[in-house]
């Protein structure tokens, strides 16, 4: 099974190693070689990773011919305009990746963290569902959104298409397309030789309201504080409209551009973090925390919270004591 591993400057150096790590280890489970790789990169015979590390390819893009599964790696994220750009020089290869595809009656198409823009770019996710990071899904929704993205799963497999989200859930990926290709006997003992641990459910547990503070609409940022300060409070829509000087219908709009989510979604997710802070945190009683950031029912919160952490109130109250 021939792998080609697309990447590009800046590329994540523990995701490409990581990969191949996997990889290795899956032969070395069936005692013989299975996968073969290969590093591709757009251009040139070196790639410097983000941390300083440089890795030889053995070949460019366009030179690139053998190859069953195609893995596109993404480089560490450096903000959305960033971003778009990198998405624009893999956009120039749209065609001609598209030819080599057509070529071959049975590729498998993998990428995880950035990658899954590159991928975008390259024309990869038309009418097909999938995922990525969660700090991508306003990018997603500013310059791909007909794209059917779903940023809960941390993985997410489609008939010959494996998404992930950010850089490490690339082993779940690669292990679900280990499951697939070769069987689960072989993808669990690759997993308890690596000690790769069983894999959330959704991405909402690494969810961090500070990241989705990183636009640049001062409106936004201003009816965010807002929310920050009176979260106790009972925050209406037509409240923070009112703030914003905007209608409902353009405030829910700027949100969902902004930070990829409403602005009820925005409240409960900074409920939940403070929540889960001063339980960790603090001695109060539940209830007394639930009252603090805004519910008046502490079994809500409480079914919320584990809906949201994959975890419940008592679980992590215990681990704090401990």
């Amino acid at each position: 099974m021939n792998v080609a591993l697309l990447c590009q400057q800046g590329v994540m150096a523990s995701a490409l190693t990581g990969i191949i790590d996997v990889l290795h280890v899956t032969n070395q489970v069936l005692q013989k070689t299975y996968y073969h790789w290969q590093i591709v990169s757009l251009e040139g015979q070196e790639i410097t990773s983000s941390q300083g590390l440089t890795f030889k390819t053995d070949c460019q893009l366009r030179d690139l011919e053998n190859f069953d599964v195609l893995i596109i790696i993404g480089s560490q994220y450096q903000g959305d305009k960033q971003l778009w750009q990198e998405c624009q020089l893999f956009a120039k290869y749209k065609k001609s990746l598209r030819e080599k595809l057509q070529a071959k009656s049975h590729t498998t198409l993998v990428a995880g963290c950035c990658g899954v823009a590159y991928a975008a770019a390259l024309g990869l996710l038309e009418n097909q569902p999938f995922t990525a990071s969660w700090w991508l899904e306003a990018f997603f929704n500013r310059y791909y959104p007909h794209l059917k993205l779903d940023t809960k799963p941390i993985y997410f497999c489609h008939q010959q298409l494996y998404t992930a989200g950010a850089a490490h859930s690339y082993m779940y990926v690669v292990l679900a397309l280990i499951r697939d290709q070769i069987g689960r006997h072989v993808a669990d003992k690759v997993a308890n030789w690596l000690a790769i641990p069983e894999p959330q459910l959704r991405q909402t547990a690494f969810l961090m309201s500070g990241a989705l503070e990183q636009h640049k609409d001062s409106t936004l940022h201003k009816v965010q504080q807002h929310i920050k300060v009176n979260l106790k409070t009972q925050l209406s829509l037509k409240q923070l409209a009112k703030i914003a000087c905007l209608s409902e219908r353009t405030l829910i709009r700027r949100f969902k551009s902004a930070i990829g989510m409403t602005p009820f979604e925005y409240i409960r997710l900074l409920r939940l973090e403070k929540a889960k802070e001063k339980l960790i945190y603090s001695n109060l009683r539940f209830d007394d925390i639930a009252a603090s950031v805004g519910y008046q029912n502490a079994q809500a919160l409480a079914k919320q919270f584990k809906r949201h952490f994959g975890t419940s109130v008592q679980e992590v109250s215990a681990q704090s004591i401990a």
